[in-house]
């Protein structure tokens, strides 16, 4: 029983840490210690994390331009009708910056300009995050706008659209919609974007 007294009293004279129990506190040692542990290891993981950061952006970025894609397909058999996405950067009329912004539409004349007058504006988005670059197949900064048809095939053919989220990207992704209207999302590598 006196060896049972003597082992709860040293338990209770010192701490886990081997402070003594009536102490508070850490050392100024200790703390620096701490410190230059925690930022030793942030600043092994900051690297990864922003890479992390881009990818989660990049990818973010695109599911939410092929959903409206996707949309403007399902639109077009849906209301048996010519449906457009359009770049825009103002959110009123198409531009073909999809840097900024799309328009889907009802498309009365089936041209993939947004007239207020004819056309039914069903949805508007933008990616509203970071910096990015846009181009088509051909490098140019607008897109043509993506026409589907009634029974939802791409009218005017194949079309790709190429996006980065930096300028020094190594990879960028690319949308592309072929005839049949049927929609395909790679990553391809680049050498950087401008």
């Amino acid at each position: 029983m006196n060896s049972r007294r003597k082992l709860f009293h040293m338990i209770n004279k010192f701490s886990y840490f081997g402070l003594r129990a009536g102490s508070s506190g850490l050392t100024a040692i200790e703390l620096m210690i701490t410190l230059a542990v925690f930022a030793i290891m942030a600043s092994l993981a900051a690297p990864p994390m922003q890479n992390l950061i881009t990818n989660y952006r990049e990818r973010t970025a695109i599911n939410q331009l092929t959903g409206y894609v996707r949309l403007a397909r399902s639109e077009a058999i849906t209301r048996s009708a010519y449906v457009s996405l359009c770049g825009s950067s103002d959110g009123k009329s198409c531009d073909g910056d999809l840097k900024e912004g799309w328009l889907v539409f009802q498309d009365a004349n089936g041209d993939g300009l947004y007239q207020n007058a004819s056309d039914t504006l069903i949805r508007s988005g933008s990616l509203g995050m970071g910096e990015r670059y846009f181009t088509d197949a051909n490098g140019a900064a607008t897109a043509s706008p993506l026409i589907y048809s009634r029974d939802g095939s791409r009218r005017g053919g194949e079309i790709q659209w190429l996006f980065c989220f930096s300028a020094d990207a190594k990879h960028q992704r690319q949308l592309s919609v072929n005839a049949a209207g049927y929609l395909k999302v790679e990553k391809v590598a680049v050498l950087g974007c401008n």
